[in-house]
Order: C-alpha cells, then structure tokens, then sequence
C-alpha cells in the first residue's frame, strides 16, 4: 500500500479510527481539539453537588463528541459511562429502567422478571467485591421509584457513575422532557450519586426544558458553538501526522473553510483523504490538491440522505438559478445574514461561472426577483433550508446550519469557492445610504451590470 509503514488495512483503519472520528463522537480526550475550556467548566460542575451538564446546539457540531470526553474524565476508572440514544418516542420510566438493565448488563449481571397480582419486580443477581448479589428493582412507574432504581443501582455501578442522555431533542413529548428534570431535582434532594450529561441540538435550552426555572437549577449548561479556525486545523494536520505525512496549506485551509466549524466536516474528508493517500499506486508523503479533488468526491457521495435530501429538493429540476442562489446562501462566514448581503454573493458567484458579459439568456436575476426565488428557500417543497432569522424579515439563517457545509461542498465540486471565511461588509444604514448616492456635482463609477428583464443598472457591492 502507498503510506509508508501501513502494509494492511487492518494497521491502516487501527489508525485512522484513534484520529478521525466521522461517524461518531470522538473517543479521546486527546483528540478533542477546541474544547478545553468547556471541558473544564463541565468538569468543575460535575463535581458540584447535585449538579447535572446540558450540551446544547446545533447538529454536527460537536456536542456528543464533547459528552463523551466529559464523561471519560469524571467517570471513575472502575467502570464506563452508560449511553442513552433518545428517539421520538423516548418515555421517561422507560428510559430509567434501561439504565438499570445497562448498569446491571455492566456487572455482568443476570435477572429474572418476576409478576404477580401484587407485585411487578426485577431480581438482578451479581457478582460484586468477590461477592454474589442480589437487588430487587420494583417496576419504575413513579418519580419515586425512578429515583429509587438509580439510587440503588448506582451503588454498584462505580465509585463515580457518569450517565449520558444523546440527542434529548428527539423527544417529542415535553411532558416526557419534563419528567426528566424533576427526576435531577429528586436525585439532588436524595444525594444520589450518578451524574447525567444530556446533549441536544436547540438554539436555545428554553425549547428542550421549557421556561421554568425549576427545570433549570441543577443543570450547567454549555451552549456549543462552531469549532474556532486554529481547531479545525489542528484536526486536519493531527490526522495527518499521525502516518507521518505532510499536507499543503491549501487543502488545510479548504477543509477547515468547508468545515465552517463543523468538525464532522473535517473528520469525513480526512477520511476519505487517507484513504485516497493509502490506495495510491506511488507512496504518498504530502498530500496535495489533487488528492483532495479525490477525497471531495468521495465525502460526497457518501454524505448522509438527512444532509443531501434539502439539497436535491431545492435544485433538482428546476432552473440553474436555484442552485447559485443556494451557494451565495453559504458565502459568508456569517450565520445570519441580510438578502442584500446575499446577493451580492450571487453576484460574484454568477460572474465566476458565466463571466462579466454572459449572453442574454444567463444574465443574472434582479435583485427583486432574486429575493423571491430566495424565499422559495424557506418553503417545504424546496427542502426549508433557510428561515427568517430574529423573526425579522429581510434578515436569514440556515434552518440547519449544518447544511452549510454541504452546500461548500457541492460549489467547490462545481468550480466555485465560496467565501466561508469571510464576513459580510457590515450593512450601511439606510438614511446614511441615500446621503452617499451621487449628486448633480458628482459622477457615480459604480460599474454597471445588466440585469435579466432589465435595463442596465448600476451594481452596489
């Protein structure tokens, strides 16, 4: 094979998975690069009494990645954290008596289900400190059974047991949400000793808990953002390194500009970059552009249907124009973002691909029916990309914005390079706007561009 030092595939993927996680949260400490000062404010909750963490916001951006490694750092060395999916139809007492099975199946535990007219028990047998155990679990149908269950099972479980609650969004029911809460309030008034790490994707933690302040009092809360640009590429040269090859600044500087803080981004074209350095014919020991052009194809096509589906729905059969106005949506750092402001991406989106005089078929949209095709965004049939932000109109942000940096990649794909790097020219007021237009005693040089159905009219970026 073409890395020196991996004759295998089995040395090969050992590797790679203990440095790109694409598919799942990262599993090292080590490798959670950006994170340091949330990990440590979590760590420093965790150890107060009584006190439980909520990661939260949008998907894609790192939040179990981060759960795990907190869980890893707290959790006592005498056992692992337990993990819990959530799904639409997630039910509280469900979940709880789940836990106790996963705590038990951790002890290598076995049981027997036992049910009579009076009763409706779970006799858990076990070994424990050289010793054969056994507890009863009543069936969790209360609040104060709930608690029960995780008190007692949280006894054997380990010295400092570490719960994780993924995807608590998924949830549909805010009565089942609320549960929840009151079961952290119960577990801190008992002095029970297990912590639990929720993550879910929100814009803010009021839509998973609601707005009672009760809901919010024994949770610390961590509000993630996008990954910082120096992470990102760290992710890309640890990687890199770890096969002891280098890689140029341009592909560096591209992942991490299409990952747009998104390190799911830059751990999926990684992957698909070693691996194009590892089927190589000639040994690989610098991976370039042309490597990457591979690799882009290749994260692509294996992009998930939830990223993909909004995307197709929005160009697919329909005019060319939908798809450059969906990458000027992306060319921007920013993650809200003014129409205007977008269409001057358009702009230069357009011109890069049909150039300064395309003929009169291919002239680009007004600026008037630019915005109409652009709220079409916002509308189910088109894959509801894009929503009004701040409630404000005129004013826009991605539904997901992890779609963001899919979209990056289909225009890189198609010969464009957005601006992902690079914030929007901060909006001039309008009164300060008219005052700036020329006068009889000036002459405007604003180079002109015509329009589709229009007469000539002057550009403003």
């Amino acid at each position: 094979m073409s890395i020196a030092g991996y004759e295998s595939k089995t040395e090969f993927t050992k590797k790679l998975n203990e440095h790109i996680s694409a598919s799942g949260p990262v599993k090292s400490i080590q490798q959670l690069f950006g994170r340091e000062k949330e990990l440590s404010l979590i760590e420093e909750a965790l150890y107060a009494n009584g006190r439980h963490v909520f990661i939260y916001g949008d998907r894609g951006v790192g939040k179990s990645s981060l759960a795990a490694a907190a869980a890893a750092q707290y959790q006592s060395p005498d056992n692992l954290p337990i993990q819990i999916g959530c799904g639409p139809d997630t039910r509280f007492y469900e979940t709880i008596e789940n836990l106790v099975d996963r705590v038990m199946k951790s002890l290598e535990g076995k049981y027997e289900h036992v049910v009579s007219h009076a009763i409706n028990v779970k006799v858990y047998s076990f070994t424990w400190k050289a010793a054969t155990k056994k507890i009863e679990i009543l069936k969790v149908d209360s609040m104060y059974s709930a608690v029960n269950a995780a008190e007692e099972v949280s006894k054997y479980h380990s010295e400092n047991p570490v719960v994780i609650i993924d995807e608590f969004d998924q949830i549909e029911s805010e009565v089942e949400r609320k549960l929840f809460a009151t079961f952290l309030k119960d577990l801190g008034d008992r002095g029970v000793n297990v912590k639990f790490i929720f993550t879910g994707v929100a814009k803010s933690l009021e839509k998973l808990l609601g707005s009672h302040e009760s809901s919010f009092r024994q949770l610390h809360t961590i509000g993630l953002e996008r990954l910082g640009w120096s992470a990102r590429e760290d992710i890309i040269r640890d990687a890199a390194a770890a096969f002891s090859l280098s890689v140029s600044d341009d592909v560096c500087f591209t992942i991490a500009k299409i990952s747009n803080g998104f390190p799911s981004y830059a751990h999926l074209i990684m992957e698909k970059l070693l691996w194009i350095a590892f089927n190589e014919e000639a040994i690989v020991s610098h991976l370039d552009m042309n490597l990457f052009d591979m690799a882009l194809d290749d994260a692509i096509s294996s992009m998930d249907a939830y990223l993909k589906r909004p995307y197709e729905q929005a160009t697919s059969h329909r005019s060319p124009d939908y798809t450059e106005i969906l990458w000027a949506t992306s060319d921007s750092e920013d993650i809200i973002r003014y129409g205007e402001g977008i269409f001057l991406s358009y702009i230069r989106i357009h011109e890069k691909l049909h150039g300064k005089n395309p003929p009169q078929e291919r002239l680009p949209l007004s600026k008037q029916s630019f915005l109409a095709k652009l709220r079409d965004l916002k509308k189910k049939q088109f894959g509801e990309i894009i929503e009004n932000a701040l409630d404000r109109n005129g004013l826009y942000t991605f539904r997901e914005n992890i779609l963001r940096g899919f979209i990056a990649m289909k225009a890189l794909e198609g010969g464009v390079e957005l601006q992902g790097n690079i914030p929007d020219a901060p909006r001039i007021p309008t009164a300060l706007a008219k005052a700036k237009r020329p006068t009889s005693a000036g002459r405007d040089n604003t180079p002109r561009i015509k329009f589709r159905g229009e007469e000539e009219c002057s550009r403003k970026d």
